[in-house]
């Protein structure tokens, strides 16, 4: 305590060379300064060039604060350690660094998007425009569901501290965020995979194809898999379980898995999972017989979802960078963020064949088209009266995709609506035309349940 008070002493003598603080502030500072932390600057500054009043010096060594840093691990509490580096950083009038806006901005952004994505999906599947909800649509409801307290507690998060330095957040703070993160991840790594079995089964309404068919069960266990494998990880991750949010001070007992092996892991195969569902479909799309110029806005359109892969790979990379920190609440910022637009985007992405219908309805002339058509989303047959089939009106080549009977370069319009499931019906609600021949091998449509 002594040595306190005479160093708080000298410190208000040279005030001028101190800008952060005033002679009051000061004292308080060094007041509440840890005893440890006192003997690591006491110690440190004594064998080096600078004095104890010349603080500019002090704070300006590199060598000299990688020594007191050192000083402070070795022989500190994890919470003294981080009162120590506050009140130094504090007498240093170092910066205080915040960034929490882009955490809560990101997810309130991100969700208001993708929310009103989904609402436009939903009134494309509405009958008005021609449309039946599916199977993909009762997924994706899930998933918004799920992603809905994720965008929510972007705000708490960002509100607790996420976003600044770890030593200036109060510690219930620091429980609070990782207690909310806990819950988080287990939300993320829930929507992340059905949101990709909503566009497998989005893929299943409209290609009958049975080889390409069975392809797409097999990645919808894959992605279910996925699922309840690392939920349970991540639940299950410490034992106890509070341990998750506990074990940051050291001051609890409890074993951990290797967190990082279990994140990395995840994301590197989210990113496989990913390219998986998006090049799944390129060849059905290919065999499609469009025009070149028809083909490729189709292939660009299911293409977008390469953009929700560039920002699992920039997850998975901040992920790698920062495995090691002690920084938690400011070098896992990237992470909250990235996790919310992926998740955000991907939701948008999966809905935007059905946004281009529907903008097909109200804003034809917009969108290229001459004529109205309400082909998106329909089926006949359903999930509960309501949940979509399939239809069928021309198809690829060596399958029975439904296609209008227009000219192939008639106008800009891409038909992609459900395979037909009975035999006299249009998606037009009129008579079927007879189905055209794509060769001994085509596939017969049958209904999507």
């Amino acid at each position: 305590m002594k040595f306190a008070l005479w160093l708080s002493a000298l410190l208000a003598a040279v005030i001028p060379t101190v800008h952060a603080a005033s002679a009051a502030e000061l004292q308080q500072i060094v007041s509440v300064m840890p005893a440890c932390g006192l003997l690591c600057l006491e110690k440190n500054i004594a064998a080096s060039p600078c004095g104890l009043t010349d603080t500019e010096c002090s704070c300006s060594n590199s060598t000299l604060n990688a020594q007191i840093e050192l000083c402070v691990v070795t022989t500190c509490k994890v919470k003294e350690q981080l009162t120590t580096k506050n009140a130094t950083q504090t007498l240093c009038g170092a910066p205080v660094r915040d960034r929490t806006k882009s955490v809560s901005v990101s997810g309130i952004v991100g969700g208001i998007f993708a929310l009103i994505a989904y609402v436009l999906r939903m009134v494309a599947r509405h009958p008005k425009f021609g449309g039946t909800l599916g199977w993909d649509d009762a997924m994706m409801t899930v998933v918004v569901v799920l992603v809905a307290p994720l965008t929510c507690l972007s705000v708490v998060l960002a509100n607790l501290g996420l976003g600044k330095d770890i030593w200036t957040i109060p510690f219930d703070n620091i429980t609070h965020i990782l207690y909310i993160y806990y819950f988080d991840e287990d939300l993320y790594l829930s929507a992340l995979p059905l949101l990709k079995v909503s566009i497998l089964l989005f893929y299943l309404r409209i290609f009958p194809e049975k080889g390409f068919r069975r392809v797409v069960f097999v990645v919808i266990g894959l992605c279910v898999g996925y699922a309840i494998a690392f939920v349970l990880v991540s639940i299950f991750q410490c034992r106890p379980i509070k341990y998750a949010w506990l074990q940051w001070d050291d001051e609890h007992e409890g074993t951990c898995n290797n967190i990082n092996a279990q994140g990395w892991s995840s994301a590197a195969l989210n990113v496989i999972l990913d390219l998986i569902v998006i090049i799944l479909p390129m060849p059905q799309l290919w065999q499609l017989q469009l025009n070149k110029r028809k083909k490729f806005l189709l292939l660009l359109m299911f293409s977008v979802g390469f953009f929700v892969t560039i920002v699992s790979i920039l997850r998975l990379q901040v992920l790698i960078q920062f495995g090691s920190t002690h920084n938690l609440t400011w070098d896992y910022t990237p992470v909250g963020y990235w996790s919310t637009i992926e998740i955000h985007v991907g939701i948008i992405c999966a809905c935007m064949p059905a946004i281009r219908a529907l903008l097909m309805q109200w804003m034809p002339k917009v969108m290229g088209q001459t004529t109205k058509d309400k082909s998106y989303g329909q089926s006949s047959s359903g999930f509960s009266s309501k949940f979509g089939g399939s239809s069928n009106n021309a198809m690829p080549k060596g399958s029975q995709l439904s296609n209008r009977t227009k000219g192939e370069d008639d106008g800009d319009f891409i038909p992609l609506v459900d395979v037909e499931s009975q035999a006299g019906t249009s998606v037009h609600g009129g008579p079927s035309l007879p189905p055209t021949r794509a060769g001994p091998h085509a596939t017969q449509p049958r209904e999507f349940q």
